[in-house]
């Protein structure tokens, strides 16, 4: 018998399955793909110890009890298909893991309806790529405190060390708590992604920097305080090269999302928060995608093409005062969820958890648990005299892209939302008084 059974053995259930192995944990493996007359344990020698199925029902049986079921599918028809049929054949008390990028409303309801059958259940969401699972995954839960204490054990030898010298794994709630927050790091990540990518644009742009200019820029930054694993992979990337020609020379620029952006987007809408800069990531891949409408406008709207000196302090600053509007339009999202949903996510825990192990893991996260009260982020001046100073050196860099044409996603949103949220009189002053006069709303006077 086994300690763990994991459905769905892709890149990221395979490097799982590998850690769990390798820390003394004995797994059983499904994929309905898998074909047995070749083994993946000839693969990987850490399996060795593991059982391989492609029938539900031996996979089930080979599990000690109360089993443990972690399922690593794609949202949608294919995870709905594999909760069927474990809620068909597991037995109470059983613990089904949904470890996979779920929607937190989808989570909840898988939650109530595994429950019914007297299942525990615990939603998952993972971070760490294929490298980071292998290693030491960042760990995010909600749901069953009963089914969380079963694998506890587990987790604590499969995890990283986070900041505070604890396992990058933590229980968010009894709920749908733990997709939200993997949700959250992954809006936090499309952010990063694109002020990282949009530095790179810039550069390139001006025509006076190379690859391995800013390559060299970006590893010198990954020694100070903007060191993060996003920045440090960059830097490799460009610099890689296939068949001789640079990657970024002959990769196109159609960037995909997996939807946890488009749902954090939603949540925002519904809990009237401002995401806008991830609105603004996401629009950038929106629009990469748009080929045909890109090269109708390419030929007709008319753009200057100037050469330009770029003032790399004022770049960092401008890109250190994002970051940190990044976190607290966050922030203040999980604030917001947990005053109108009755949670009660702890900020501090989350940035503990993605300290290390987590795809967004940088100095600023450490930074920002050891040196802030996050959960309480607008009683904590710092971050407003951080903010005031590095504030001049981001109007800097918008100014010299706005003069060459140069669009900078995230950075100018950045701006306009600081120079709102700050002021005390809005312009929609004036769409209070429109929407009175066509539709007869009610006017709120001072």
């Amino acid at each position: 018998m086994t300690d763990f059974g994991i459905i769905g053995v892709g890149r990221i259930g395979t490097s799982l399955a590998r850690n769990m192995s390798s820390n003394g944990i004995k797994v059983s493996l499904y994929d309905k793909s898998f074909d047995t007359s070749t083994d993946i344990k000839t693969h990987y020698s850490e399996l060795e110890s593991s059982l391989i199925f492609n029938d539900i029902n031996k996979f089930i049986s080979s599990i000690s009890s109360p089993r443990k079921v972690l399922v690593l599918v794609p949202s949608g028809p294919s995870l709905d298909e594999v909760i069927s049929l474990c809620v068909k054949n597991l037995d109470s008390n059983d613990i089904l893991i949904d470890a996979g990028n779920t929607n937190p409303t989808v989570s909840f309801k898988n939650h109530q309806k595994i429950n019914s059958k007297n299942l525990l259940y615990l939603g998952m969401g993972i971070s760490g790529g294929v490298e980071g699972v292998l290693k030491g995954p960042s760990i995010m839960i909600g749901g069953d405190l009963k089914a969380f204490k079963e694998v506890k054990n587990i987790f604590s030898k499969i995890t990283s060390n986070t900041i505070n010298n604890t396992k990058s794994f933590e229980l968010f709630g009894d709920s749908n708590q733990g997709h939200f927050v993997k949700m959250v790091h992954n809006g936090i990540e499309y952010v990063e992604m694109q002020l990282i990518s949009s530095i790179y644009y810039l550069m390139i742009k001006s025509n006076k920097y190379e690859y391995d200019d800013i390559a060299k820029i970006f590893k010198k930054w990954s020694k100070s305080d903007l060191n993060s694993y996003l920045l440090e992979i960059s830097s490799t990337k460009l610099l890689e090269k296939r068949d001789g020609n640079f990657l970024l020379d002959i990769i196109d620029d159609k960037a995909d999302d997996n939807g946890t952006g488009r749902w954090m987007l939603k949540y925002g809408v519904d809990l009237g928060c401002s995401l806008s800069m991830l609105n603004a990531a996401l629009d950038s891949r929106f629009i990469s995608k748009n080929n045909n409408v890109r090269l109708k406008f390419s030929n007709s709207i008319k753009k200057d093409i100037n050469e330009y000196d770029i003032n790399i302090s004022s770049l960092a600053d401008a890109y250190s005062f994002c970051r940190l509007i990044n976190y607290v339009q966050a922030f203040l999202l999980i604030d917001s969820a947990n005053q109108n949903y009755g949670w009660d996510i702890s900020i501090s825990k989350a940035l503990n958890v993605w300290s290390n192990g987590s795809i967004i893991k940088s100095d600023l996260i450490n930074t920002l648990y050891k040196d802030y009260s996050v959960d309480n982020i607008l009683d904590d001046k710092k971050i407003f005299k951080i903010l005031n100073k590095l504030k001049p050196r981001l109007i800097d860099v918008l100014n010299l892209s706005l003069k060459n044409d140069v669009s900078l996603p995230c950075f100018s949103e950045a701006l306009s939302y600081i120079n709102q949220i700050s002021s005390l009189s809005l312009s929609t002053k004036l769409i209070q008084a429109q929407r009175n006069q066509f539709g007869s709303h009610k006017i709120n006077i001072n």
